[in-house]
């Protein structure tokens, strides 16, 4: 990785803090202040807008990249070695099932429910409830499994390193991927950065964001899907 800032870079890192500032003071409220009303398709409209939202940044910065002639391989994004990248999409699809299995699991039995479901409380509101919402919420994990990994491991990882190097470019994504999730709570920050700090080893190791995007959806929507399940009742036909 290499190149140098320019004006459009540094307008992308204060969008990105300024974004995160007004979700957490702001946009998440009024979102918890509307579903508490009991307005219609708050959730659903809510996704819409996180979804609309991300891949407007997500497509400018790609387009201003292409634009300006840089080369794709400095945001992860340019071929990888084949051999590398088979192996983080193995890593990647090895979790994925993984977690998918531990999702039947858990609906098999009302005691892992009961142990899983103080971090389902902790995000319930997020969480789809009803079956269009659940439809929209997959629309959601993609969008974050692509956009914010081009975003925070693509972009920031880049920016950091012409700086501070690699290492401590990944540290400072990470953290600052936490700090865009603190309208959760406090509580998910340290756990989102270190989720960000995986994502960063593993699109560094395979020389690609690919394995990392697809974790990242993955894990999105195996959360939805649990929590849908549990939410709905529906989990003694887990599997199904």
């Amino acid at each position: 990785m290499s190149g140098t800032h320019s004006v459009f870079d540094h307008f992308l890192l204060a969008v990105l803090l300024i974004l995160t500032l007004v979700e957490w003071r702001w946009v998440w409220p009024r979102f918890l202040k509307r579903l508490a009303s009991g307005a219609s398709h708050v959730r659903v409209r809510f996704y819409r807008a996180a979804v609309l939202g991300q891949w407007l940044i997500a497509l400018s910065f790609i387009t201003f990249w292409a634009w300006r002639g840089r080369p794709w391989r400095w945001i992860l994004l340019g071929p990888p070695a084949p051999l590398r990248l088979g192996a983080g999409l193995a890593v990647a699809l090895l979790l994925a099932g993984f977690l998918v299995w531990q999702r039947v699991q858990i609906l098999k039995h009302e005691e892992d429910i009961a142990k899983v479901w103080p971090q389902i409380e902790s995000v319930e509101r997020l969480l789809p409830h009803t079956p269009r919402e659940r439809k929209t919420f997959w629309l959601v994990s993609a969008t974050a499994g692509v956009c914010e990994e081009i975003l925070f491991r693509g972009f920031l990882i880049w920016y950091f390193t012409v700086w501070t190097g690699v290492v401590a470019a990944v540290i400072l994504s990470s953290l600052l991927f936490g700090i865009g999730h603190i309208y959760l709570g406090r509580a998910h920050v340290p756990k989102t950065a270190l989720a960000g700090l995986f994502f960063a080893c593993l699109a560094l190791a395979s020389g690609s964001l690919l394995p990392a995007m697809l974790l990242h959806a993955a894990m999105d929507w195996n959360s939805g899907e649990l929590g849908f399940r549990i939410l709905d009742g529906s989990h003694a036909v887990a599997g199904s």
